[in-house]
């Protein structure tokens, strides 16, 4: 949530911490401590696994694998993090304010026009339930 302060923040991960199959190097923890951000963080660990993967493969310790499927891999590590970025950039961009107020304009003129229009084209009841279908649709698509 990026209404928290540094500290809550620091709280929160602190109560809640990932477990990493193996662990991590006194050296891996100070470099994750001092980069700056969490999107630097997300990218130092990215950065590592594409390095053990080809460490290991170079090794020989992935047996015979042949050299697409390591590039597909590398494909997914990349594919990954290119929707992360995607999405943190959708969750901390703004919605331009003139879009938000033009339709919540044509929202409300179509609570106001759709029944006019429904109870002029139909009969009551069938006017009412298409209308508050219609109404009821546009608005929770306002709101996602």
């Amino acid at each position: 949530d990026v209404s928290r302060s540094p500290a809550e923040i620091l709280e929160y991960n602190a109560a809640r911490p990932f477990h990493v199959i193996g662990g991590i190097s006194d050296k891996e923890a100070e470099l994750l401590r001092n980069a700056k951000g969490a999107s630097a963080k997300v990218a130092l660990v990215y950065l590592w696994l594409n390095e053990f993967i080809t460490r290991e493969y170079l090794h020989g310790s992935m047996g015979n694998v042949a050299p697409p499927i390591i590039s597909r891999l590398m494909q997914f590590t990349s594919d990954g993090h290119l929707w992360y970025n995607a999405a943190r950039k959708m969750a901390y961009i703004p919605f331009p304010f003139p879009h938000v107020q033009l339709t919540t304009a044509f929202i409300l003129l179509t609570i106001v026009v759709v029944p006019v229009l429904m109870l002029a084209k139909t009969n009551v009841y069938f006017g009412f339930v298409l209308n508050f279908l219609v109404v009821t649709i546009l608005t929770g698509l306002n709101e996602v």
